[in-house]
């Protein structure tokens, strides 16, 4: 008799050295995916194991072990109240990019604004906000084809119409047209060394790397938003903890008001929103 998935799950997960990047949900959540099936059915069926999908399940252990995110292995990623399909040109969506979600959905009951995701990726700000904010106009921008084509892919995923553009960050847009503009920019150094760790080193350079400093794309973004922020419009920007107070400081030199730290779900300031006068 062949043996079960459970007993390769179990055999494998004890197996595991500390040093190696799987996890026991990660063993799961692969078996799920191998076989198409959800968590309940894995621990209440009994499922052999055949040769070709014991291979298979190897080979994700081995991609997962090597740091490439899980994401990338199932092909799917869930954010807030989407599910989106990722690959190698697009970060992974995290938990921490939630933060802005949140405020802005506390923040804004309007029934009609203009908003503009700059940098999508693979879509998530923008299609989580349009599933709770249908009326909204949303415009999702990103130099990069192949990254758009992700977004458009998720958007027909999730029936959710967004507007997308390629574009190096404002230059496609016309000044005074948005009441929101948010990114998730790059903003890690070029020689920080997680770089290398696990996760972030497959992940897309140009979607992860700002410059020596990290934070020059950050800068660019809130030194040009006030042109393309209508009246009162607000400007909300995701960073790295460190960034906070200095981003702080950037945009009140740059005449932004009401600039507040949003902390996210470690505690540390992950995003920061600011006013436009």
């Amino acid at each position: 008799m062949g043996q079960t998935l459970r007993e390769f799950i179990k055999e494998t997960s004890c197996s595991q050295r500390k040093d190696q990047n799987i996890q026991s949900l990660d063993l799961e959540l692969m078996a799920c995916s191998l076989f198409d099936i959800d968590r309940s059915k894995l621990f209440s069926s009994y499922i052999l194991l055949d040769q070709k999908r014991k291979a298979q399940f190897l080979s994700m252990i081995q991609r997962r072990n090597s740091g490439e995110p899980l994401a990338y292995i199932l092909g799917e990623k869930d954010f807030w109240n989407v599910e989106l399909e990722i690959n190698d040109q697009v970060l992974v969506p995290r938990p921490e990019t939630e933060t802005l979600i949140e405020d802005i959905l506390l923040s804004f009951n309007q029934h009609r604004l203009s908003v503009l995701d700059l940098g999508t990726g693979s879509g998530a700000i923008s299609l989580a906000l349009k599933k709770e904010r249908e009326e909204w106009n949303i415009f999702s921008s990103d130099f990069s084809e192949k990254a758009l084509g992700i977004a458009k892919t998720n958007s027909l995923k999730n029936d959710l119409h967004i507007f997308l553009a390629c574009s190096n960050w404002l230059n496609a847009f016309r000044p005074n047209s948005f009441d929101l503009i948010i990114s998730n920019p790059p903003y890690i150094k070029d020689d920080d060394l997680r770089l290398e760790s696990d996760g972030l080193s497959h992940e897309p350079r140009s979607a992860l790397i700002s410059g020596p400093l990290g934070i020059e794309d950050l800068y660019t973004i809130s030194d040009n938003a006030k042109d393309f922020l209508k009246k009162r419009g607000w400007l909300y920007l995701e960073h790295a903890p460190q960034q906070a107070e200095e981003l702080k400081f950037s945009l009140t030199d740059l005449g932004y008001i009401n600039i507040t730290q949003l902390i996210d779900l470690n505690g540390d300031p992950r995003a920061i929103k600011a006013l436009s006068v």
